[in-house]
């Protein structure tokens, strides 16, 4: 790594002057292999250090990001912000940045050697493992691993230092025949603990699945049954939006007057949980305050919102990492996101979930899961889809529609499954949920 440090030093004694100065600096070292129609087609590494500059006077900010690539970098990033700022518009929202604060948990482990130590031909046998144990065609897919080092400091005294690995995956796969079927995996985590012959074999059961769906005919009200890798991003975009502090600070949220309120089942507990093995997972987020564990829904009861220092009292979820990506980091402004927002398992596996299921459908693929942010509505494509009827699978579909709403289908969950999956900054079980509704040609 870089000695990110002098960098941000460097750049903090130039901006001192400023009534409010925030530098931010990463370094990530990113190597890649690329498959595609099921050949190791590329294999790269990338290297990517960045600065970005924050200054404020008054209500008015300036910011800008540079790459590091040469000597004069950090004083063309400090002249650039400078420069934004003598024409920015007066704001009443700014508050200034983030104050110190003590580390509130101990330091989680997201590094793992391996991911450091890893060579060309490590990622060629990862890939190649893939390949031997999917029986269907890899169109396209990519093996993530990297190295994140990153720092902030401010004018107030924030200085406060991470470092983490990055694992993640993103898999496609196709059964070619008469009615072709496709499948997708991602993976997301901080170790080199991804179990490639089990996502080989996922990927094939989903294309042969959806290559023999049937057409759904009419409609019908029944129960939806999410496994991890759906509810992940059904989740995400959903409750994550109406517990972001920023929509609540505008009055997007739907849960913005539900503070200690009941806001969903009583199975439903969410913690967000920093101190964990996740990509997100930290001692101090990305604006430099203290990250901690905390309730933000307990046994259906709305507990807190997660806030940044935008929306004044950061709790610590001032992001610019991502769970996916660790180059660019030094470009993004801090936005809210949870570090790890967990569901709390439940009692059962996911083929219990389906036995204790009169009519509904277990979702194995949506053609992308995601709801509406701002009212938790959805209406998606079900790509491979089985019906169950009185604990049985008796058919499976393909390209039908299912609706409902996410932020009423946390209201109604039935069954809530024991195996925990990390998906990007949520970790999820399988869970069944009544009132929705699935519509055919």
């Amino acid at each position: 790594m870089s000695d990110i440090h002098a960098y941000a030093e460097r750049a903090l004694s130039s901006v001192r002057s400023h009534q409010q100065s925030e530098v931010y600096v990463s370094d990530a070292l990113v190597h890649t292999v690329y498959i595609d129609d099921s050949r190791i087609s590329n294999i790269e590494t990338k290297r990517d250090t960045g600065l970005m500059v924050r200054v404020a006077d008054g209500g008015r900010q300036g910011k800008a990001s540079v790459s590091l690539s040469s000597d004069s970098s950090v004083e063309c990033c400090v002249r650039m912000a400078e420069s934004v700022l003598r024409f920015s518009p007066e704001s009443s929202d700014f508050r200034g940045y983030v104050q110190p604060g003590r580390a509130r948990i101990a330091q989680p482990d997201v590094w793992d050697p391996r991911v450091d130590a890893v060579s060309p031909d490590d990622l060629r046998e990862m890939a190649q493992r893939l390949i031997d144990s999917c029986r269907v065609n890899i169109p396209r897919a990519q093996i993530r691993v990297s190295t994140n080092e990153c720092r902030v400091m401010n004018g107030n005294g924030v200085d406060a230092g991470h470092r983490s690995t990055l694992v993640y995956g993103h898999f496609t796969s196709m059964f070619r025949g008469d009615h072709p079927g496709e499948g997708m995996e991602t993976f997301h985590g901080t170790h080199m603990d991804i179990d490639l012959e089990a996502v080989g074999e996922s990927l094939a059961r989903q294309a042969e699945g959806s290559a023999r769906g049937r057409e759904f005919k009419g409609s019908r009200s029944l129960t939806m049954i999410l496994p991890p890798g759906q509810l992940g991003d059904m989740m995400m975009s959903s409750v994550g939006s109406v517990v972001n502090g920023e929509n609540v600070k505008y009055g997007r949220s739907l849960w913005k007057d539900s503070l200690g309120q009941e806001v969903a089942s009583k199975g439903l507990t969410l913690i967000d949980d920093p101190s964990s093995r996740a990509p997100l997972s930290c001692v101090f987020d990305d604006e430099g305050a203290p990250a901690e564990r905390k309730a933000v829904v307990e046994n259906g009861i709305l507990k807190s919102f997660l806030r940044d220092s935008f929306c004044g009292d950061s709790t610590g979820n001032g992001m610019r990492r991502s769970s996916v990506e660790a180059q660019g980091a030094y470009e993004r402004t801090p936005v809210v996101k949870p570090l790890n927002l967990v569901a709390s398992p439940g009692r059962y596996t996911p083929e219990e979930i389906v036995e204790q299921t009169d009519n509904g459908i277990l979702v194995e693929r949506f053609a992308w899961p995601e709801a509406d942010g701002l009212t938790g509505r959805f209406g998606l494509n079900v790509r491979c889809g089985h019906i169950i009827r009185k604990g049985e699978v008796v058919d499976t579909i393909s390209n039908a529609l299912l609706m409902g709403n996410m932020i009423d289908a946390v209201k109604n969950i039935e069954l809530i499954g024991k195996d925990v999956r990390q998906m990007g900054v949520v970790s999820v079980p399988t869970m069944s949920f009544s009132g929705t509704e699935l519509v055919g040609n």
